[in-house]
């Protein structure tokens, strides 16, 4: 279910003969220590041309299983999230529109490494007058994120199925079973939450303004605590960067059209908000807007890293897909390089830290059915390797990795429906060269 607000964004796009749009969220994996510093030159990171050890691992691939029964699009993997020995997996269909619109009830599931089996959750609802009170599915269109905070798991409520607008979902996962919490006021889309200053916070996609909800009681109850002068209703992603916390909605690339200036929301340490300026040509930096397209793009997926955020960019894409443009390392605020990797073709989808590198999962289609996706290292943010490359009839949409073993999750786009869509892999510790060392 979905708002019906109507936005002027929305005829600027449709002017620009942009198709499919509108809505995100973002993912952060387990912060690393610190690594070396960052040099650039020309406002772009230096890369390496040549892997440090890689190896083509397509003959070495373990289909696991596809434990989804939606169609492609709706079987797209958006996460996977390692939690206490289990890789948690996102699916499912937000938008209104086809292939699989509005693809819910989501059932929760995941990948046991130590049994080598897929399991489906419990669901219950906070409030036992709910019925039925056990269930095992989230009352959601799409798990989009699968959230890590201050220790414990949990899923924003990215579109209810089914249920008013008068309140918005997160779930948490309690011993073995989730609970479902319906109390976020106003909260149509919960596209993001966060953890800062020992409270939560969560990001909304209203009928009317992008809003920032906050609760003192670990989710018990929620109150507003801010609004974002951005542009639509929609607060997609929540990141932190230099001790603060910031909400973010749309953002325009550079274009002498109608300039590239909006604002996020800025959170201290005190709880202190302001809006804070940004242009998309220094938050976006190697973006510009192509005539056609559609002119807003959103940050994506993002990690922490060496107190630098490292994040993925792309266009507001089928309602709350982003459709991936390039990677980026932001030192602070408006102060952000575009990562040139050894593929100058190859499109950011997931990121993750382990100790103290980054990874970055990337594809490359080289024909209309053959796509070649690689992981690329790096320890400094400076120089990026590959490790790893496989090709598929569809791309790897997001990673994991538990053991040294590395766990993919694969999708399709709605213009070229994959039946692969859904399909997890996996290539084991020994046939990576770059565990070796």
């Amino acid at each position: 279910m979905q708002s019906k607000v109507k936005w002027t964004a929305i005829a600027l796009a449709l002017a620009a003969g942009a198709g499919w749009m509108f809505m995100g969220s973002a993912k952060h994996k387990t912060a690393a220590p610190a690594a070396g510093p960052v040099s650039s030159e020309g406002g772009k990171v230096h890369v390496s041309s040549a892997p440090l050890q890689s190896a083509d691992v397509t003959n070495k691939l373990e289909l696991l299983d596809r434990p989804f029964n939606k169609s492609p699009y709706a079987n797209n993997v958006w996460d996977m999230q390692l939690y206490k020995g289990r890789i948690y997996l996102g699916h499912g269909n937000s938008s209104n529109l086809g292939p699989a619109q509005n693809a819910g009830p989501i059932p929760v599931i995941y990948y046991d490494a130590a049994s080598a089996a897929f399991q489906t959750q419990t669901v219950t609802n906070s409030n036992p007058s709910i019925l039925p009170q056990a269930k095992k599915f989230v009352d959601e269109e799409q798990i989009d994120v699968y959230k890590v905070l201050n220790g414990k798991l949990y899923i924003p409520g990215n579109d209810s199925d089914g249920e008013s607008w008068d309140y918005g979902n997160f779930y948490r996962l309690d011993g073995e079973v989730w609970t479902k919490y319906r109390n976020l006021p106003s909260g149509v889309h919960v596209y993001d939450m966060a953890y800062y200053q020992g409270k939560l916070f969560a990001a909304l996609g209203t009928e009317k303004k992008p809003i920032v909800l906050i609760s003192h009681d670990d989710g018990e109850s929620w109150q507003q605590f801010a609004t974002v002068k951005g542009m639509g209703a929609r607060v997609y992603t929540m990141f932190q960067i230099n001790g603060k916390l910031y909400a973010s909605t749309m953002l325009y690339p550079a274009n002498n059209l109608w300039g590239d200036k909006t604002n996020l929301l800025e959170i201290n340490e005190r709880l202190e908000t302001r809006d804070v300026v940004v242009y998309g040509s220094k938050i976006l930096p190697g973006l510009t807007y192509q005539q056609g397209t559609t002119p807003y793009n959103k940050i994506g997926k993002n990690v922490n890293f060496n107190n630098k955020l490292v994040y993925i960019v792309g266009s507001v894409f089928n309602d709350s897909q982003i459709l991936p443009k390039s990677l980026n390392v932001m030192t602070d605020i408006n102060q952000a390089r575009r990562v040139m990797l050894p593929d100058p073709n190859a499109l950011p989808t997931d990121l993750l830290v382990r100790d103290d590198k980054v990874y970055v999962l990337t594809y490359t289609k080289k024909q209309t059915s053959l796509y070649i996706s690689r992981v690329y290292q790096s320890s400094d943010l400076n120089t990026w390797n590959e490790i790893l490359r496989f090709t598929q009839d569809t791309y790897a949409k997001s990673f994991e990795e538990y053991g040294g073993d590395f766990y993919f999750g694969l999708g399709t786009d709605p213009d070229v429906l994959s039946p692969s869509s859904g399909k997890l892999l996996r290539v084991k510790r020994e046939n990576i060269p770059v565990n070796s060392n």
